[in-house]
Order: C-alpha cells, then structure tokens, then sequence
C-alpha cells in the first residue's frame, strides 16, 4: 500500500505538473518558445509515467500515459499526437518488449476518437470538457477493472477506484489550468484592444474635426485648379494624384469619426437576406474590375436585430479587404445560413492569404496586411459584431485565401423598436 500511494502521488504530481507548465510558459511575456517546451513536457510526463508506474502488486502496474496523451490531442494537435504515440510504442518496447501490438491498437483507436472529437471539445465549455475527461477516464477504469474480475484479482478492485479517481482529479486539474491561462490570455489580449481602442477614440475626437476642415478647402482649391485649362498638361496629373491622396485621408478621418463618435446606433429587426443580396449587387462592379466573380449560397429569412448601416458597412469591410487581397482575380464566395439559433455568414477568397502571427493581430489600429491600409476598417468591423453580441473567427492559410466567420444571433420573431 506504500508503494501504490508513493507511485500515485509521483503521478498526480506529473501530470499537474503539465497545468502548471502551460500556465508559466504562455503567461511570459516574452518569446522563450512555448509550444516547444510545453510539447516536450508532454512526452517527458509520458515517458517517466512508463518508467516508473504505479505498482497494485508485484505482477500488476498501471500509468498514466493516456493522460499526457489527451492533453497532447486537444491542445497541442493531430501531428504531435503521432509522434508522442511513437514515443510510447519506444519506451514500452525499451522497457518489457511486450505488450507493443496491443498497446499500438488501443491507442489508434483511442487517436481515431479523440481525433472525432477533437473540433467538437474546441467548443464545448469547461463544464463539458471536463465531463468529456470524465468520460474517458470512467471508460478505461471499466476496462481495467473488468481485466481485474477476468482475472480474479478481486483485491485490487479497490485501489483501482482509488487510482481512477485520482486520475480523473489529475486530468480535471490539468484542463482547469489549462483553460483558465487560456481565459487569462483572452482578457488580457481585450484589456489591450480596448485601450487602444479608447486612446484612438479620444484622438480621433480632437483631432478628427479640426483636420477636415481645411482638408475640405483644399480639396475645393485643387478642383479648381483642376478645371483651369491653361496649366501644362503633366500639372493636371499631379493634380489627379493629390485629389486621390486627399480622398485616402479622407476615408481615414471618416473612420477616427466612426471611432469616436458614442454608440448611439438604432437597432431594429433587419431582413439579413434581403440586405446581402443589397451589399452583393452593390460589389459586384468592384469585383469584376478586380476580376472576381463573386458567388454566394444564402438561406432565406435570416433575421437579425441590428442597426442596418453597421450591418452594411461591417459586410462591405470584410468583402473589399478579400477583393483586394485577391490579386490574380478569383472566385469570392458568400454562404449564410442559420444553425441553433444562431447566423453564420462566412465570406471566402483566393487571396495570398495569412500566417499565423498576421491572425493573431487581426482587429488592433494600425495593423493592416495592405501597403496603404491603416487596420481602422477592420477594427471598427470587430466593434460592430462585438456591440450585436456576435463573433468573428478567421481561418487562412499562406497562398490559399482566407475564411471569415461572422456569427450573429438570430431573431426567431418580430422585434420593433
């Protein structure tokens, strides 16, 4: 009894262990690296779980390398998965030679569910991922106690109840942390939007109204300027290029005033639908300069509560950023449909794409992937969702295009305001 309750504590230890290492590393604020090291904490507490199991008798041990081995499914990835699975086929193979088949065809079924579920737990709250650890720590426990009644080792049932739920307090401890560095990130990567997003707004209050107005007068010089004949021919080209910079001004004043004007918005009950097909045929003549055919898939009676000229403008953002990312010409595609009560409109292009690090700052002023862009366009689209209680999550790859996804709650009936 020692021995188990010595080798159960060095496991618990271990696999809490992993919690604590996800918290340190992603909380740095600094580049160390921290998907490296945190897979190899992974298959550190998977192999010393093989090395050093927990002893029930002198001829019946356990570990808890299935532990280590969800964690590396449903927060590192499929990939590594793989690797972390060959890492245990070696170590077992290292320490007995035996056991290596069966061991091999538990885990690829145990990969091929995990894999099923994998898009499926992403989504699931921390109730329920904890239930879905429950469910298949109780899943093993069943199986190695039915070995143990098969066997006749009706002794050891105990400790086994005793190790399975030590296991699942490992398991539970270790996503608990887990997802709330994961909500601490979140809130603090918000806390940092929304600074800016008030420090722009003060700025654009201030200065904003002062700029345009002699913006406007000399833009009423130069049209004049414009007009007069009898300047040589290349004046007139300079002229062209100055009015088109001052109208890129322009479009960023009018964004600070969108800032900064307070949300005031009028909401009411709005046939989306309807309003898509409107933004569609409005785009059309851009895209087909651009060479872009754009082609769209939309449900009938979609309908949100919302303020009908954000909606427009939000959708008129994210579409004019896929045209323009889209260089060579492409297909634009829209496709918005209703699930569980809530919209999706998801609004795909063939553009040049985004890595990683270009996602992650996606919404925050003054980043843009355009040469002249000011990121302003796309973080008043994120404001806009925020304010109607929705989402936006984007999928893209290098060279292949990129995929936005609004999520919207839907009106099930009539809302008049």
């Amino acid at each position: 009894m020692v021995s188990f309750t010595k080798d159960l504590i060095l496991h618990f230890s271990l696999i809490v262990f992993l919690g604590f290492m996800y918290n340190y590393l992603y909380m740095q604020r600094r580049e160390i690296h921290q998907r490296r090291w945190f897979i190899g904490s992974v298959f550190l507490a998977a192999s010393l779980t093989m090395i050093f199991p927990v002893e029930f008798d002198q001829s019946l041990y356990f570990d808890l390398k299935l532990i280590p081995f969800f964690i590396c499914m449903f927060y590192i990835g499929p990939a590594v998965s793989i690797g972390l699975l060959g890492l245990i086929i070696g170590v077992q193979s290292f320490i007995t030679g035996s056991f290596v088949p069966i061991i091999l065809l538990n885990y690829t079924i145990i990969f091929i569910l995990f894999l099923s579920l994998r898009k499926f737990y992403s989504h699931k709250s921390l109730k329920n991922k904890l239930l879905i650890g429950l469910g298949v720590i109780l899943i093993v426990g069943t199986t190695r106690a039915g070995a143990l009644l098969i066997g006749g080792s009706l002794e050891q049932i105990i400790l086994l109840l005793i190790y399975t739920f030590v296991s699942f307090i490992a398991l539970a401890g270790t996503i608990y942390i887990i997802e709330m560095t994961n909500f601490q990130l979140k809130t603090i990567n918000e806390l940092h939007k929304a600074e800016k997003f008030s420090a722009i707004s003060q700025l654009a209050a201030s200065v904003a109204h002062e700029i345009r107005n002699p913006m406007t007068t000399i833009r009423g010089f130069m049209q004049i300027l414009q007009n007069d004949r009898s300047l040589p021919g290349n004046y007139d080209m300079f002229l062209s290029v100055s009015l088109q910079e001052l109208d890129r001004t322009q479009t960023i004043i009018d964004n600070f005033l969108s800032l900064a004007k307070p949300n005031n918005s009028r909401k009411h009950h709005l046939d989306l639908t309807a309003l898509l097909y409107q933004i569609i045929e409005f785009m059309k003549p851009y895209a087909h300069m651009a060479n872009i055919n754009i082609s769209s898939e939309i449900e009938e009676n979609l309908q949100v509560n919302a303020d009908s000229q954000e909606v427009r403008q939000l959708l008129i953002n994210i579409i004019k950023n896929g045209i323009e990312a889209m260089e060579d010409g492409g297909n634009f595609t829209i496709h918005a449909y209703i699930r569980n009560e809530d919209i999706y409109i998801e609004l795909v292009d063939e553009g040049i794409g985004m890595n990683k690090k270009q996602l992650e700052r996606l919404g925050n002023p003054y980043y843009s992937t355009k040469e002249k862009g000011t990121g302003l366009g796309l973080m008043i689209s994120y404001d806009i969702v925020n304010r109607m209680k929705g989402s936006i999550k984007v999928d893209s790859q290098m060279g292949l295009g990129t995929k936005f996804t609004i999520l919207l709650p839907a009106v099930t009936h009539r809302i008049d305001t």
